[in-house]
């Protein structure tokens, strides 16, 4: 649904939504300045419209659990759509990767993998490794430490007419 048109009141709902998504609707409508019914309103065409996907709350894992977080770069051997899928069925079944990316140039994908310790991890690859799914190589960097996190889209930014040419 790409290319939806959206007035700067349903960016502000979407910018505020994304940095808190616990937002009272009364101080939503509050901080995109309409009425309760007007925004609420609103709020339930962009979620019909799939722009909403959810929402989620960001756990601290550092305060819950020690874990190491992981990301790994793959190439596989061959290159066809088969041999893709095949991949991304076997990846989506492995809880401990939160994230993975098709992507192009150079390598095929990039995967967030959150586990315990390396030996979890290393463990996680063998398994890959052993399903023969067409891993050719793969790269391994631990994350020592976290400059930035998300905290949503810069939607203003990506959306200003005078920076899409």
């Amino acid at each position: 649904m790409q290319g939806q048109k959206l007035d700067a009141i349903d960016v502000r709902i979407l910018a505020v939504l994304q940095k808190n998504g616990r937002t009272k609707k009364v101080e939503l409508a509050s901080a995109v300045g309409l009425s309760l019914s007007s925004c609420w309103d609103r709020l339930q065409k962009l979620e019909q419209k799939g722009l909403v996907r959810g929402y989620y709350a960001e756990i601290d894992l550092s305060r819950l659990v020690k874990c190491e977080t992981i990301f790994t770069t793959l190439t596989l051997q061959y290159h066809t759509q088969a041999h893709f899928t095949r991949f991304e069925q076997a990846v989506k079944q492995i809880p401990e990767v939160v994230v993975c990316h098709a992507v192009g140039g150079g390598i095929d994908y990039i995967m967030q993998i959150v586990v315990r310790n390396i030996s979890h991890y290393q463990d996680i690859i063998d398994d890959l490794l052993t399903r023969e799914i067409g891993i050719s190589v793969y790269f391994t960097y631990v994350v020592t430490k976290v400059v930035k996190r998300y905290e949503g889209y810069p939607l203003a930014k990506l959306l200003d007419s005078d920076d899409n040419g």
